[in-house]
């Protein structure tokens, strides 16, 4: 997730997710962009339907799915997102087992979020495991970072992140930014943030951006793309949850954050 728009995000969890499908690990993006600016669009993919037509019954779950480079499967949203949290119990009984009936086989859910300045967002993000919050350069993107963790760590108790830092020009200036928020979120909010790595400016990521392509398809030899396969393979290092009862449980904990949210907004 992110603190502000053009953090670069989408682009870290496409080509983050490509380059885990590349390690032989079966990878879904739950898209939430409502606007066609997410994961799908990323990857030049156009979705015919959302969880909103699932939920009238205008299609079928499976319709949703649609598979980006290298079977990369990205799981559209769109503007059904906002219905999850007043579903009944039945129908939440009725997506979360149809969501685990799903024929696409993931070992890795990743999910690009709408920027969290939007309350909506933040379900997507409680649900989460792990929360990784993208960062690029900057004093207004540093402060609008530190103002997300600080909601989520004394609204929602969050207290671990993740932290990867987004065109920085140098391994030193990530380290120096990475160190200061680091310590400040410790010091301050009692939260522990994990320096993840960063992504280099690299002219070869805005081009595979705009031809709506990954990095690590389109140029296996740009320095960005090293960075992604080394982002891979220390998240597959990460400690594993005991059990997320797979991409149902998921859904069901995206409810129950939607409606704790909500909570917060009234309360």
């Amino acid at each position: 997730m992110s603190g502000q728009k053009n953090a670069g995000k989408t682009a870290a969890t496409a080509n983050l997710a490509v380059a885990l499908a590349r390690s032989g690990r079966d990878v879904l993006i739950v898209d939430q962009d409502r606007h066609g600016r997410g994961a799908a669009a990323a990857f030049g993919l156009t979705p015919r339907y959302d969880v909103a037509d699932a939920l009238a019954g205008r299609c079928d779950l499976d319709a949703l799915i649609l598979t980006g480079p290298d079977n990369v499967q990205v799981l559209p949203l769109g503007g059904g997102f906002k219905q999850l949290g007043s579903l009944s119990e039945r129908d939440q009984d009725w997506l979360a087992q149809n969501f685990n009936r799903l024929q696409c086989g993931v070992d890795v859910v990743l999910v690009d979020m709408e920027e969290a300045t939007d309350p909506d967002a933040l379900p997507l993000g409680l649900a989460a495991s792990e929360i990784m919050v993208v960062l690029p350069p900057g004093n207004s993107a540093i402060t609008e970072a530190y103002t997300l963790v600080k909601r989520l760590a004394q609204n929602f108790g969050k207290c671990q992140f993740r932290l990867l830092l987004n065109r920085m020009s140098s391994a030193a200036q990530a380290e120096a930014v990475a160190r200061n928020f680091s310590r400040t979120a410790e010091q301050y909010l009692g939260v522990s943030v994990d320096y993840l790595g960063y992504i280099p400016l690299d002219e070869r990521l805005d081009r595979a951006n705009r031809l709506r392509t990954s990095v690590v398809d389109a140029f296996p030899v740009a320095q960005s793309t090293s960075h992604f396969r080394t982002l891979a393979d220390g998240l597959l290092r990460w400690p594993q949850p005991a059990s997320l009862g797979g991409l149902g449980g998921f859904m069901q904990r995206v409810i129950q954050g939607g409606r704790l949210a909500e909570a917060c907004r009234r309360g």
